[in-house]
């Protein structure tokens, strides 16, 4: 489980990385804080730090739980492709939003993989 660690650690400074980027863009373009909206692209960078907050909130519990119960090496390799996954999502939404369809489609299936792994592991447990 050290791995699950690493990798949920990896995904959160990640996470901190989108938002010194949002940080970053509202000095670039000029949107003084506690504004969201504004110009476009600091809107983009301020979309991808929001969902993949929003994807955190499935990945950080359902990754943990699919590695106790179903297979701890499993949830390292999707927890990487989930930290990829966000990188391409963040490269394609800030280069234009429907870019970002490649990255959003991944970060789905894993999480969705996650989330159903979760569950039939702990069920197969309980018995």
């Amino acid at each position: 489980m050290n791995g699950v660690a690493i990798v949920t650690v990896l995904a959160l400074l990640e996470y901190f990385y989108f938002g010194v980027l949002v940080g970053n863009a509202r000095s670039k373009y000029k949107v003084a804080a506690p504004a969201i909206t504004g110009d476009p692209v600091f809107e983009r960078y301020y979309r991808v730090h929001q969902n993949t907050l929003e994807q955190l909130i499935i990945f950080v519990p359902t990754i943990w739980f699919f590695g106790m119960f179903m297979s701890a090496n499993i949830a390292v390799a999707l927890g990487l492709l989930f930290i990829i996954a966000r990188v391409i999502y963040a490269r394609g939404y800030i280069a234009a939003p429907e870019k970002r369809a490649v990255g959003a489609a991944m970060t789905f299936g894993i999480n969705g993989i996650l989330a159903v792994g979760a569950i039939v592991g702990a069920i197969l447990h309980s018995r």
